[in-house]
């Protein structure tokens, strides 16, 4: 017995000396993972999130381009555990952790919100006409170019489960947060209400597999009043004015306790496969699940692409597979612009991260009009034009 406490004794002084370290299971917890979005959704779960700027709606920073908006959602029915809800139940605030952006320079339409105005007054009554902005789009495509930032809708659904006082809805709310299956946020309309600068942005919770709003039961019905009330109209562009390249912008941001690269590809022309590859050095990656390769899909009607993150010796390689031609012709058409892949990643350093993602490379399948650049927060007079 003796021998035996002896011999743990000297275990333990090994261990506290500097001897074979054991990393505790939780460390990694604390570190970021990568993020992949595609046309603004994120990939394989519903959180979004955003950065934040304090619990005052209606807000507007002009200087800066954006003003606050409220998003709220609905929840599909069909999702396990969801009781009963109701078609036009919205979850969400006037404030807290459920706000979040929209830029003030997307082309909006105009629409009467019950008569409130602040653009134009009949001369002859001296009453509102009402004419408000909005963007409306059931695929939920096109309102993420008029988005800037979203809320985490987990951090909304829990606080929502936490203060509720329906036993019910707490016990569904807990059902939605654990769910195994894959779910995602179509945001169908982003629209100004009853006041100036009083932004919402509504959205459905959702299959993975749901491709518009317009497919689920129950809660249809009450968009397509909303839509026939107000006479939204979803977007139509003109294809030929939307510019035939692939950009891709890789930024170095601040970040609050990790140094952030943000990679975001824009599609607009076929390219076949799309290789980025920035050359960090391995151990300058941060992640919180470590990994080789990472394969994520996003599907939109009858086509699937595949974004594929490797980290290696070679630094972190983003490759886009599944493009089709038509595909690209399509989403130009109806948003008038093409496929945008955004890959956050993180890193320890700046400059020595810095010198490694200046030599970044871009390279297509097939012939490209290739342009973008690569820029960093903390060198902004170090620009790098990305082009063939």
């Amino acid at each position: 017995m003796k021998k035996f406490l002896f011999l743990f004794i000297m275990l333990i002084s090994l261990v506290s000396c500097g001897g074979s370290y054991v990393e505790p299971v939780n460390v990694r917890e604390n570190l970021p993972s990568t993020d992949v979005f595609v046309q603004g959704s994120l990939l394989g779960d519903f959180e979004t999130r955003s950065h934040g700027y304090g619990d005052a709606w209606p807000k507007v920073n002009a200087e800066e381009g954006w003003e606050a908006a409220r998003f709220s959602i609905r929840i599909d029915g069909k999702i396990p555990g969801v009781i009963n809800q109701p078609s036009n139940k919205y979850w969400g605030g006037f404030s807290g952790p459920n706000l979040g952006k929209v830029t003030i320079d997307y082309p909006y339409g105009h629409y009467d919100d019950r008569g409130f105005d602040y653009y134009k007054v009949d001369k002859a009554t001296g009453e509102n006409t009402g004419m408000f902005r909005y963007v409306f789009d059931s695929d939920g495509i096109v309102t993420e170019s008029a988005i800037i930032e979203k809320p985490d809708m987990r951090e909304v659904l829990t606080l929502l489960r936490d203060n509720s006082t329906n036993a019910k809805e707490r016990a569904m709310l807990d059902e939605v947060l654990s769910s195994s299956e894959p779910l995602k946020i179509i945001w169908y309309v982003v629209k100004e209400v009853g006041m100036k600068n009083g932004w919402h942005v509504n959205g459905v919770l959702t299959h993975d597999t749901v491709k518009s709003v317009v497919d689920i039961p129950g809660i249809n019905e009450e968009i397509e009043k909303d839509v026939k009330e107000y006479q939204f109209e979803e977007s139509d562009n003109d294809p030929t004015k939307v510019k035939d390249n692939i950009e891709v912008d890789i930024h170095l941001q601040e970040h609050k306790d990790w140094n952030e690269i943000k990679t975001s590809i824009h599609i607009r022309e076929y390219a076949g496969s799309i290789k980025v590859n920035i050359p960090l050095d391995y151990e300058y990656i941060v992640e919180q699940d470590d990994f080789d390769i990472r394969v994520y899909s996003y599907y939109y009607k009858q086509y699937e692409v595949i974004p594929v993150i490797e980290h290696n010796d070679k630094g972190i390689t983003i490759t886009i597979n599944g493009i089709d031609e038509e595909f690209i012709n399509t989403l130009k058409a109806k948003y008038g612009d093409g496929l945008t892949v955004e890959v956050h990643s993180y890193c320890t350093v700046i400059d020595e991260a810095w010198t490694d993602i200046k030599r970044s490379t871009v390279v297509t399948e097939y012939d490209a009009n290739v342009e973008g650049q690569i820029t960093s927060a903390y060198k902004p007079e170090e620009i790098v034009i990305i082009g063939n």
